[in-house]
């Protein structure tokens, strides 16, 4: 008879990978366009990704690295119901004098309308 711990500890690492490509699925759901993939007319912005508010003007989250950075925004959009991400950038901060060196990304995360709509 196996010790209740082993079997605890089995059972949990048994659990992880079930989980794990629902989350992935999820935040890869959210696609990156380019400014010349769509008209405005197809797509409705929801919210301008963390340059709206005044906050913005002093200070910006930096990451480690561009990747995560660019994940972090995509992240974000996927939490606010986006269907993607328009005219993302990502920048090297250069102002390390106030704030750790780094980098951040902004761009807009977008809405598609359906395509009737869109022919409106």
């Amino acid at each position: 008879m196996k010790p209740l711990h082993l079997t605890f500890i089995a059972c949990a690492f048994a659990c992880v990978p079930a989980g794990a490509p629902a989350q992935s699925a999820e935040k890869d759901s959210v696609r990156v366009y380019d400014s010349t993939q769509l008209a405005l007319a197809h797509y409705t912005v929801l919210k301008r990704l963390w340059v709206e508010g005044w906050k913005s003007a002093l200070w910006i989250t930096g990451y480690r690295d561009e990747s995560s950075a660019r994940r972090a925004l995509l992240d974000e959009a996927a939490r606010l119901g986006a269907d993607g991400v328009i005219n993302l950038h990502c920048l090297s901060r250069t102002d390390a004098i106030f704030n750790p060196s780094g980098y951040y990304c902004y761009g807009n995360a977008i809405k598609l309308k359906a395509a009737r709509e869109a022919m409106k």
